[in-house]
């Protein structure tokens, strides 16, 4: 018996390993897994590695054809864009001269998104109405009906007429922000806030009041001077200009002028800031308003009222009323006259057209679409001035003066002439308002 427990003792021991080679067993597998986990992590970093070597690689080489492409676009462009310098420059047809700018843009599409509240709108063109309705617009127009054309001069300029009134040499810059019905809307504002007071208030009016907080008027991608205007008389404007209470925010380092490509980022930061700057101490922000009596448009026009763009309401117009009590319609240099007349009797109006190509190279002379072939597919996009004169050319033609919103260093001096026979089909528009 004793033998037989021996035997199955030791073939217990079979069976069953010792603590001891069990111990040694677990570390082999142990060790193996762990070898394997090295192996695994080593594959994983090399096909990491690789995958990133790769996607080096591939970003190299994608930031390097998109260089490559974006300096052919750019070469491309300037080529293009000296051709039209050197035409415009060189045929004897012109009335104006170029001069290369390489901020200049060729005509495309930028995707800017606009959106409309069609109640405010409608709210607005009412209003628009009933300014037109108003005992003190039925003055203004026998003002105007009863100036004789014939005392209207040949050149005008509102600069020596008003020269206690710096707001109309200024010449503003809206940097990389599509703001130029504000800045020309504002500008008119100044002008015919100092006119009206004989001088005595000579402060801008801000720009940046307008695009920041008025929502119907437009934003950095664009907006109607008309209902800047409007906003003017409703909610009233402060104090602009470097020092005044709501100063221009928007970047001006970005060209002259700038890209439309630069406005995205301009109207991700437009903001409405009811206070002012803390270095204007004069007043509080409520307490700095001023205000107009009525506003108006100039020449026939609609407005843009259902959020896809499709409806639009005519609004009453000086040379619409006009108009309606000829039985024919004024021909151009009997509207012209009328938009004369509110210049010399009142100070300047803005002024909406479309802008080619080659005006952003625009250096003297009075401008003129060149080529005319072609026009419509040059427009980079419609442009808002300030109007402050007009002129004669040597063979009796017709000129506009206007004040930029490029800056001091564009075109002459920050102003141009311009000939508008060519562009008056598009529906060029006047916009205004009365203090």
């Amino acid at each position: 018996m004793r033998r037989r427990v021996a035997l199955d003792n030791d073939e217990h021991d079979e069976m069953y390993p010792t603590d001891k080679e069990q111990t040694r067993t677990t570390f082999e597998t142990r060790s193996r897994r762990k070898r394997l986990a090295q192996v695994a992590a080593t594959i994983a970093s090399v096909i990491l590695l690789l995958l990133a070597v790769l996607g080096l690689v591939y970003g190299s080489f994608y930031l390097y054809r998109r260089y490559v492409t974006d300096a052919n676009d750019k070469r491309d462009n300037d080529e293009y864009l000296r051709k039209l310098v050197r035409q415009v420059n060189d045929s004897p047809e012109t009335t104006w001269k170029a001069k290369f700018n390489k901020f200049g843009v060729k005509n495309r599409s930028y995707g800017f998104k606009y959106t409309r509240n069609q109640t405010a709108v409608e709210e607005y063109v009412e209003q628009i109405r009933k300014f037109f309705e108003s005992d003190a617009m039925k003055r203004h127009l026998d003002e105007l009906e009863n100036f004789n054309s014939s005392d209207v001069p040949k050149n005008f300029d509102a600069r020596q007429k008003w020269p206690n009134c710096p707001s109309i040499s200024n010449v503003p810059n809206q940097g990389g922000c599509g703001s130029c019905f504000a800045v020309a809307a504002a500008g008119v504002a100044s002008d015919r806030a100092c006119i009206h007071s004989n001088g005595t208030f000579k402060s801008l009016l801000s720009e940046e009041d307008i695009i920041g907080c008025c929502s119907v008027c437009g934003n950095c991608y664009g907006g109607d001077p008309l209902k800047a205007l409007t906003y003017w008389v409703n909610q009233g404007l402060v104090t602009g200009g470097r020092d005044g209470c709501r100063p221009y925010s928007f970047d001006l380092s970005c060209g002259v002028p700038c890209s439309p490509a630069t406005f995205f980022e301009a109207e991700e930061k437009r903001t409405c800031m009811k206070r002012c700057q803390n270095i204007y101490y004069q007043q509080k922000y409520e307490e700095d308003k001023h205000f107009a009596t009525f506003a108006y448009s100039m020449y026939p026009r609609s407005m843009t009222v259902s959020p896809d763009g499709k409806e639009r309401v005519k609004v009453p117009t000086i040379i619409g009323h006009f108009n309606d009590k000829k039985t024919e319609k004024l021909n151009v240099t009997e509207y012209r006259d009328i938009i004369k007349k509110e210049i010399l009797l009142y100070g300047p109006t803005t002024m909406a057209f479309p802008v080619p190509e080659e005006f952003l190279h625009y250096s003297s002379g009075v401008f003129r679409p060149y080529p005319t072939d072609g026009f419509d597919d040059r427009i980079v996009y419609w442009h808002v001035v300030r109007l402050i004169g007009w002129g004669e050319s040597d063979d009796g033609t017709h000129y506009w003066l206007a004040v930029n919103s490029f800056g001091n260093h564009w075109g002459d001096n920050g102003l141009f002439k311009i000939n508008t026979d060519d562009m008056e089909k598009y529906g060029l528009e006047y916009e205004t308002a009365v203090v």
